[in-house]
């Protein structure tokens, strides 16, 4: 996507979980224009409230959510420690467009590859007054990559 702005793609300087649900809120209600959130299903739980505030303010933010079914980035951490399986970072199953629409945030899900153009039309074309909108997207886990001990 691009970033046509000063300011227009925030980040952690380290990979803290949970802070990009509440970021965007903030972001948003601050602009008043659209912000678009790219985050994985393992860091939305840590602050999947975030939604709820969202939708409560009309905050225009569009989340496109990763969902590879578990904390890859900590189970690929544990292997590279040598801690293999990393307990609890499983979490395959959930609906989060149910999840959203119970938290009062439209979504969506896209599944395969050929609904994705679609997908990201339909949420990414919003303006500012229409107010929060999830993209659920699943994804495979390609946590075979994340901390390879050859790439330091």
């Amino acid at each position: 996507m691009p970033i046509a702005s000063s300011g227009g793609f925030l980040t952690t300087g380290s990979g803290a979980l949970g802070w990009g649900l509440p970021l965007a809120v903030g972001r948003a209600l601050a602009d008043r224009r659209r912000v678009v959130c790219v985050v994985g299903d393992g860091s939305a739980l840590y602050s999947v409230q975030a939604l709820w505030t969202a939708a409560r303010h009309a905050a225009p933010v569009t989340y496109v959510l990763l969902d590879n079914g578990g904390y890859a980035a900590v189970r690929a951490l544990g292997r590279r420690i040598g801690i293999a399986p990393v307990p609890g970072t499983d979490i395959a199953g959930i609906d989060f467009a149910a999840l959203a629409a119970s938290l009062g945030c439209p979504a969506a899900r896209a599944e395969h590859p050929e609904e994705l153009p679609a997908a990201l039309d339909h949420a990414l074309d919003r303006g500012a007054d229409a107010g929060p909108f999830l993209l659920h997207v699943a994804v495979t886990d390609g946590t075979d990559t994340l901390y390879d001990p050859g790439t330091g």
